[in-house]
């Protein structure tokens, strides 16, 4: 909760530091266990004490944290198991280090310094955008702090930024690695290449039953059955509680009433007005009209063109200025109006065409306007249903006897874990598929399981393991296809490689690339300007690593990218272009790196020197359990 509140109020050292203190810690531990703690102690490090109520504070607030983040809570033992009690203690032992060598320096920060930081921090502005002292007090409040507690805590934080911006700020990426990493991202290479792909697998022959045999039963669990499970998976979602919702005609009349302007094209007209200078000029145009001038006429005498006056052919929502959009609107088609007050000064409007909108009946649309108002219901009884599912399964109730009772569709699959029936078809369709499946492979069969929550609020699904199948040894009978099918891929690969060997030897003893190539009936292909991480055009993605591990001069070979064919080339020229400038980002990358990798080394160092000690104990009466065994 203190993170929140400190965001925006630091920089690159305190980003990172929670990661190294975690790390430092964690790698090297927690050193002595001891006894005769005072009562309310529960670790030291140096001169400086973690409390009892301290951690215990900061531990719930940590569980809370990552409960909200999972939408659900964590029980004592998964806490224990994924290490967040050592982790916790760990920051806080981290923590106290710096502050007691921060104190040993007689490091400070005045209180007009801390009036600033904390005036400055994004998170207390209020709606004006500026420091707001009762946000700030309302926020401080809500999250358990006194302004006096905060305040410290803010202080200790600052200076131990301010000391580890001693340590490592400021550091520099030396020459050396300057100049390795520019040439490392501005190298250029040259390649002449050729493209070999194997044979196509029907064009090997069916080796005989005893060879086929054999092959099989070398590799005899490649052909194994997988586990198949049944799984009844209830799914609900709007769109599956659209079809029961009943929507009756006065509530569709209603909704068509209310929403008339979605079903058809509004009014437009074609308007003109002229803005004049002053109420003088107006009435005197106006009285002109009036008298039988025409508009256009006035357009002329005021030396106005088209673009001055034309508001263009818009319905009455485009025309901003409400004065003016209820004059145009009230004028019949060729009607002009006399002076009207509008927002930029006063004009006379005339209406050149009109429009007439269009809307479509209520037959038209019902069956479109049914199915909204359906789908708008459906959302909303997502979440009651939801409650009388979950209470039907806490009471004993199976899966399918809640759909039954609910009258919700059951969907029946049988599967293994990678979503394929026992023909190998896909189980299709359905909703929360890999997270299902996930779980129905983890559960056992009849145990109650947690529904999987699906994103954008669309619902719920959960499931529920019938039965399930073992997986078993095929038969090579069974097996034949799938056998013969991996024997002629393992045959063609068996064949691609020798192409491509066969190509480079000749290379390496001397036969010229472009006449091997040619003696092997490949086309041979060159690129230029090639560089690391980025696209060549003709060149796999996944080639380009294997051309910047070769030399100039020598041949090499990579997988493409899909397909199991091979690039075979020869490296014809490597430079580095001279105006090439450095990579900014890569350099600011290693200076934190390199920040990072002190920072952590002093902090190894500084808990050495101050000394651990821990009450597990008081720890595990707090954390329920025995944290040595994490």
């Amino acid at each position: 909760m203190l993170q929140t509140l400190r965001k925006g109020a630091s920089g690159l050292v305190a980003k990172i530091l929670m990661g190294l203190l975690i790390l430092s810690f964690g790698i090297w531990g927690i050193a002595d266990v001891f006894r005769n703690f005072g009562s309310h102690t529960l670790a030291s490090i140096g001169s400086s004490e973690v409390t009892v109520p301290e951690f215990r504070q900061l531990y719930q607030q940590r569980l809370q944290q990552i409960s909200q983040q999972i939408k659900r809570g964590l029980t004592p033992d998964q806490a224990r198991a994924i290490g967040i009690p050592d982790q916790v203690l760990n920051e806080r032992l981290a923590e106290a280090a710096l502050d007691d060598r921060v104190g040993h320096l007689g490091l400070a920060l005045s209180n007009d310094e801390m009036v600033k930081r904390i005036s400055e921090n994004p998170a207390f502005r209020g709606p004006s955008g500026s420091f707001d002292p009762n946000y700030f007090n309302q926020v401080l409040r809500s999250n358990g702090f006194t302004e006096a507690r905060f305040v410290e805590a803010e202080r200790r934080l600052a200076l131990r930024q301010q000391f580890l911006d001693s340590l490592a700020g400021g550091i520099e990426v030396p020459q050396v690695l300057r100049d390795a990493f520019k040439r490392y991202e501005t190298e250029e290479r040259s390649v002449s290449y050729v493209l070999i792909e194997p044979p196509a697998l029907d064009t090997i022959a069916a080796p005989s039953d005893e060879v086929l045999k054999a092959f099989f039963e070398a590799r005899k669990a490649a052909f194994r059955a997988p586990e198949y499970r049944n799984v009844a998976v209830l799914a609900l979602t709007p769109a599956a509680l659209a079809a029961t919702v009943q929507v009756s005609d006065e509530d569709l009349k209603a909704a068509y009433e209310a929403n008339i302007a979605r079903f058809g094209t509004p009014e437009t007209r074609v308007v003109q007005q002229i803005v004049f200078p002053n109420a003088e000029e107006a009435k005197a145009a106006a009285d002109k009209i009036a008298a039988g001038t025409p508009f256009a006429d006035i357009v002329t005498e005021r030396k106005l063109t088209p673009g001055d006056v034309n508001l263009g052919n818009v319905p009455r929502s485009a025309i901003f200025d409400k004065a003016v959009a209820d004059a145009a609107f009230g004028l019949p088609q060729g009607g002009t109006s006399g002076v009207v007050n509008g927002r930029f000064g006063p004009v006379i409007i005339h209406v050149e065409a009109i429009t007439p909108g269009v809307t479509k009946p209520l037959a038209e649309v019902a069956t479109e306007l049914r199915a909204d108002l359906q789908a708008q219901r459906a959302q909303r009884a997502v979440g009651d249903r939801r409650d009388q599912i979950e209470d039907e399964l806490a009471s004993g109730a199976k899966l399918t006897e809640v759909a039954t009772k609910l009258g919700l569709a059951l969907q029946q699959i049988n599967t293994d874990i990678s979503g394929k029936t026992p023909d190998g078809a896909s189980i299709g369709d359905v909703p929360g598929r890999t997270e299902v499946l996930r779980g129905a492979f983890a559960a056992d069969v009849g145990a109650a399981t947690d529904p999987v929550t699906l994103p954008q609020n669309a619902g719920y699904v959960w499931y529920e393991v019938e039965s399930v199948t073992p997986g078993r040894d095929r038969s090579f009978e069974e097996a034949r296809a799938q056998a013969l099918d991996r024997w002629r891929q393992d045959e063609a690969a068996k064949t691609l490689d020798a192409e491509v060997e066969a190509l480079k030897k000749k290379v390496v003893d001397g036969t010229p690339f472009d006449k091997a190539a040619a003696e092997a009936g490949l086309a041979v292909k060159t690129a230029a300007g090639i560089r690391r991480g980025r696209a060549a055009e003709g060149i796999p993605q996944g080639a380009i690593n294997a051309l910047f591990a070769t030399q100039q001069g020598q041949v090499g070979s990579a997988p493409v990218d899909l397909g199991d064919g091979r690039l075979v080339f020869v490296v014809t020229g490597v430079g580095v272009p001279a105006s090439m400038g450095e990579d900014k980002q890569v350099l600011a990358t290693t200076s934190q790196r390199m920040q990072e990798d002190l920072m952590t080394e002093y902090l190894v160092r500084l808990q050495a020197d101050l000394g651990v000690k821990v009450n597990r104990a008081a720890l595990d009466a707090i954390v329920g359990g025995d944290t040595r065994t994490n």
